[in-house]
């Protein structure tokens, strides 16, 4: 009896102290995997329908408060974003909130390449972010000419990207840092 470390019984399963195999090699015993891949995917399938959302949002709300502000002072239409900006926009986000659902229903399900493919998703959407940024006219405002203005934006808009494509990008690599994340 002295020689026999104490069995505990935890959760249904025999855990003891110490235990080897006959040949005297530590005996390892698998659990089931990180649920962390669910966790995750999870959160990129909400944020996939927040994308949608806010993307129909976008797209039809956008030209309406146009004609809004244009109404109340008319003088502020060549400051104004177009509307075909808002459209484009709006197309995007719901391509890309479509992208993340499926992207997070593979990661839930313990696929890589739903990780992979959001990854893919976060590095076109920064792309298309600044290439829209840069594309939208931009007016001379009183001390700074339409060049500099849309130099400063296009600027703060790829330091902007970098930060959040990066940090959502490490935030759905998650599971891979886990050690039994039990991804296929």
């Amino acid at each position: 009896m002295q020689g026999t470390p104490q069995q505990q019984i935890i959760g249904g399963e025999v855990s003891q102290g110490f235990s080897t195999t006959p040949f005297g090699e530590p005996m390892v015993m698998m659990g089931p995997p990180s649920q962390a891949a669910k966790v995750i995917g999870i959160l990129v399938m909400v944020m996939g329908g927040l994308s949608i959302f806010g993307g129909l949002i976008t797209a039809f709300a956008g030209g309406f408060l146009n004609d809004f502000f244009t109404d109340l002072d008319p003088e502020s239409a060549q400051y104004l974003t177009p509307n075909w900006v808002y459209f484009a926009q709006g197309i995007i986000g719901v391509l890309a909130g479509a992208g993340y659902i499926y992207s997070g229903w593979l990661t839930q399900n313990f696929e890589k390449k739903g990780i992979h493919y959001t990854w893919i998703i976060l590095g076109i959407l920064f792309l298309i972010s600044i290439v829209l940024t840069a594309v939208i006219p931009y007016p001379d405002v009183e001390g700074m000419d339409s060049s500099t203005l849309r130099m400063i934006t296009v600027g703060s808009t790829a330091l902007g990207g970098i930060c959040q494509s990066g940090f959502c990008g490490v935030l759905v690599a998650i599971p891979l840092f886990i050690s039994n994340n039990g991804m296929k």
